[in-house]
């Protein structure tokens, strides 16, 4: 398999040539859930290696072609349906973990399903800076300036992800695939209220006692105790600001009520989460 950090210099050098088509689909219906979508609260970014990907939003549908790339702003809801071309189906695609990146390539099953196929967790304090430049992406500007401004943006990010993969520390946490699935699911789904453990077993096609044997195994907790510590460190990423209420938070985050938001957060942080953004911003 070509190494990630082999075609992520591809795209760059096309980037940098004026030849990489960029797709940003326009902001709308902003964290809500619809049928098939999902949607994150950081940017993501996807590069075509291989096929196509048909994308619907609510204000844009459009298929993604090999070797162009696509910004998925914050919160726009997105359906991804897989097409073999010439090529078979394939895709890089970059998320913000916890500590740093996630990167993966997708591949297709006969059935249209989109899995995993290789992942790196890239540990990283850069992560953070690294999206904030992909989040600037979908921001107005005009339009004798737009091309110019996100390719500034999106070569930032390229180039520190590179960096990263280059490290020679070591910054990578590889996981066995099962893992690499669950997680990548549940960070697919941590805004869904209805996340569960069996519901993630039942995908991977295994039992949740397998599952959460196999997780805590690796990853030293269980996976339900895992998926509500990221839905509360992000919850505390956006507290950090001013965007959203406190109950759009909680929602955003996968709480089912804006109580039930607090009672955990007040559990696991020994603050409500009112506090807790005064005591960040003070």
């Amino acid at each position: 398999m070509i190494p990630l950090s082999k075609d992520i210099e591809r795209v760059l050098s096309a980037l940098r040539a004026g030849r990489l088509k960029v797709r940003v689909p326009r902001p709308s219906d902003l964290f809500r859930w619809k049928p098939r979508s999902f949607f994150h609260p950081y940017p993501e970014l996807f590069i075509q290696t291989g096929g196509a990907t048909d994308f619907e939003c609510p204000a844009d549908s459009f298929r993604l072609r090999t070797w162009e790339v696509c910004v998925m702003p914050t919160g726009v809801p997105h359906a991804e349906t897989p097409i073999d071309g010439k090529t078979l189906f394939g895709t890089i695609v970059f998320m913000r973990a916890r500590d740093g990146f996630l990167v993966h390539r997708a591949s297709a099953s006969p059935d249209g399903a989109i899995h995993a196929s290789q992942a790196e967790h890239l540990v990283s304090s850069r992560g953070r800076s690294a999206f904030r430049y992909l989040d600037e992406v979908s921001a107005p500007v005009v339009e004798k300036h737009r091309s110019a401004f996100r390719q500034s943006l999106l070569e930032v990010f390229l180039v520190t992800a590179l960096g990263e993969l280059h490290r020679p520390s070591g910054g990578i946490a590889s996981q066995s695939p099962l893992i690499t699935e669950a997680e990548k699911l549940a960070r697919t789904l941590l805004g869904n209220p209805d996340l569960s453990v069996a519901g993630i077993a039942s995908t991977l096609g295994c039992s949740a006692n397998y599952l959460s044997r196999r997780f805590h195994e690796e990853r030293g907790m269980t996976l339900g105790a895992w998926i509500t510590r990221e839905r509360l460190e992000m919850a505390r990423d956006l507290l950090s600001e001013q965007r959203h209420s406190i109950s759009e938070i909680g929602w955003m985050c996968g709480f089912s009520s804006p109580s039930y938001f607090i009672r955990v957060f007040r559990q696991q942080a020994g603050f409500t989460p009112r506090a807790w953004r005064e005591a960040s911003i003070a």
